[in-house]
Formats: C-alpha cells, sequence, structure tokens
C-alpha cells in the first residue's frame, strides 16, 4: 500500500481516442466502485498509453471509442493493470476498474 498525499478526486488529464466513425462509435463506461482498496488515490486511466482520466472512489466516466482494441491500462500507487477492449460498433460497454487488477468486465 502506498500512502499518497491530497485529493482523491478524479477529472480529465488528457484526450480520450479521437472519434473519426460516430456513427458506429461506441459508448463506453468505466467505473470504480467504493472498494477501500487504494481509497487514498486516484486510479490513472491510459487508453493505448495516452492519459485519460483519474476516477477517484465511487466515479465513473463515459466516452466513445471507434470499433477496434484498445489497450486499457490503470494504476494506482504500485499497482498497475493492462488488459485489451475488444470495441464493436454502436455497442455500450461498462468496464469496472478495480486497484487489485482483479476485475476488467464489460457489464452489458
Amino acid at each position: 500500500m502506498s500512502l499518497l498525499g491530497g485529493c482523491a478526486t478524479g477529472g480529465s488529464v488528457g484526450p480520450h481516442p479521437l472519434v473519426t466513425r460516430p456513427i458506429d462509435a461506441s459508448n463506453v463506461t468505466v467505473y470504480r466502485d467504493g472498494s477501500w482498496v487504494g481509497f487514498l488515490g486516484t486510479i490513472l486511466l491510459r487508453i493505448d498509453d495516452r492519459k485519460v482520466y483519474r476516477l477517484g472512489r465511487n466515479e465513473a466516466y463515459t466516452f466513445q471509442l471507434d470499433p477496434g482494441s484498445y489497450l486499457f491500462n490503470w494504476s494506482i500507487g504500485f499497482n498497475e493493470c493492462r488488459r485489451v477492449a475488444f470495441i464493436d460498433p454502436r455497442r455500450s460497454y461498462s468496464f469496472r476498474l478495480a486497484p487489485n487488477c482483479a476485475r476488467f468486465e464489460d457489464g452489458s
């Protein structure tokens, strides 16, 4: 467990991948539940190695992605997780980002 100072609130830290085919884009929601694991820090989400968003406890972030495969990388403290997401056209996805890498699931 690492000690992190400051406020544990999230927010945008950079742009997500550019949507080039809006008619085929899918809605993607990433969320972090209220788990106490890593409660002092935020989860930093990267998509294809681009910093995108910081998620605090009980926070969700929704955006759109073109169909394709994307590397989701998230970290908190010394924990770092990597998963590939395969995005099909015109769908909705919901992915839980857990601080301990235990879960990455599509809820739809």
